[in-house]
């Protein structure tokens, strides 16, 4: 990888400017962001159809967990898999899934032939194919940029997500609208189509960067089981990973679940219905992206553990004061500031663990990360609002972020403690700075 400095054009730019100065990141990024959009185009689809076809939010639910099961369960084996096979190919590999099923999807939804059980079915072997997808596709930035652009790479690809957020319902939507007229209850495969053709976008992006994996390593089911094994015991051992992905895994347990709660606020709490909803989703992503591009052009490791504990203290009690308060205006300005320093916090915890991971372990460990934090929304989710049946929603979240504090009051002294040593695992872990094969050009 060459180490050639940015140019003074991209430097005007900050850490976004030096991560795009690297050519296979630049074309890798393209193909991220169109890939983006494409996944919350058919998030909207989806939903779509399963409501069309059940009138029942039971089945939206349903969806959600026919997606999220199999990357929670399959996500270590996928990053031991990942780790054998190289992380480039896995990627490639997996968006062949991806595209097959999508174009299926969209088929026969055109055909009418699409039933609740077979969308659940499809959406469960998609959720497959993104348990391969998500951490493979996060490990190849680090053999993009290296180590001093890793950190603004991270926060870039956060980025672009919290970017997709905001324009991807808004594709989708513009294109059910669109279609409706002509296609009636068909629309929603024109949604899976335009996700089948950004998987190929991005599948070509990852043909274009020049950078190629090592050489495959033997594999086998007990090779793959030892791997699973080998990395669960990296993590328990690593002392930093430990403590990082440990403390926000629970965090996000608790914490990170208010995204899945806001609809209930916004019609029982603060009566606003639909209307509130948008206006407080739109907060949260309007905080979540202003931060995630000040993290992106700050593009520093130095700093981050530290900060990593800042922004989940102050996350948490923002989302603390949103349960509580019976003023509309207040829980607007909280979700911007709970949007910010939880995106914050989930920047400086995914680039302090994908710094300090060994090598060969870095695929296994950043596949738990992807699969398990995720889930632990959903899960946490689950479980806060089963409580809010008995004491209302404001005092069930209220609970599970005194919980959050509390497991933050544990973990953030540690880490506080440690910056300085973090900080130095951080920089001089070189087993980081090789390339994906000895002739890797950038």
């Amino acid at each position: 990888m060459s180490d050639r400095p940015p140019s003074k054009f991209a430097s005007y730019f900050g850490g976004i400017g030096h991560a795009l100065s690297v050519r296979d990141y630049r074309v890798y990024w393209i193909g991220q962001m169109i890939s983006v959009q494409g996944i919350w185009i058919w998030r909207v689809s989806s939903g779509v159809l399963i409501y069309q076809l059940t009138q029942s939010p039971a089945w939206l639910g349903t969806l959600s967990l026919a997606f999220f099961g199999p990357l929670m369960v399959v996500g270590p084996v996928a990053g031991a898999i990942a780790d054998s096979m190289g992380h480039r190919r896995t990627a490639i590999a997996s968006l062949w899934v991806t595209i097959l099923i999508t174009a299926t999807m969209a088929v026969l939804t055109a055909s009418h032939l699409m039933t609740p059980l077979l969308l659940a079915v499809l959406t469960g072997i998609l959720g497959v194919g993104s348990a391969f997808d998500f951490p493979a596709r996060q490990v190849l930035v680090q053999y993009l940029v290296g180590r001093e652009r890793m950190s603004a790479a991270i926060a870039l690809n956060s980025t672009t997500f919290n970017v997709g957020v905001f324009t991807g319902p808004a594709i989708g939507a513009a294109l059910l609208a669109w279609s409706k007229p002509w296609a009636g209850d068909a629309a929603p495969a024109v949604g899976f189509a335009v996700y089948s053709t950004t998987s190929i976008c991005f599948m070509l992006s990852l043909v274009l960067i020049r950078a190629r994996d090592a050489a495959r390593k033997p594999m086998s089911l007990a090779r793959v089981a030892t791997d699973v094994r080998d990395g669960m015991l990296y993590i328990a051992q690593h002392r930093t990973i430990r403590l990082v992905m440990g403390g926000w895994l629970l965090i996000s347990f608790l914490m990170r679940s208010y995204v899945d709660l806001l609809p209930g606020f916004a019609a029982d709490v603060f009566h606003r219905g639909s209307e509130g909803l948008g206006f407080l989703l739109s907060s949260g992503g309007v905080g979540s992206l202003v931060f995630a591009i000040a993290m992106a052009v700050r593009g520093k490791s130095r700093g981050m553990p530290r900060l990593y504990a800042v922004s989940a203290t102050i996350g948490a009690l923002a989302i603390l004061t949103f349960s509580l308060t019976p003023s509309f205006t207040v829980a607007s300005g909280c979700m911007a500031v709970a949007g910010a320093f939880i995106i914050t916090a989930s920047i400086c915890a995914q680039t302090i663990v994908q710094a300090t991971v060994d090598l060969n372990y870095r695929g296994r460990v950043l596949a738990v990360y992807l699969s398990i934090v995720p889930s632990a929304q959903s899960v946490g989710s689950f479980a806060i609002g089963w409580g809010a049946e008995y004491v209302g929603l404001p005092h069930a979240m209220a609970t599970a972020i005194c919980l959050a504090l509390l497991m933050i009051a544990l973990t953030a002294p540690q880490i506080w403690r440690r910056a300085a040593s973090i900080e130095h695992e951080m920089l001089n872990n070189v087993s980081h700075l090789q390339p994906a094969a000895p002739g890797a050009r950038k």
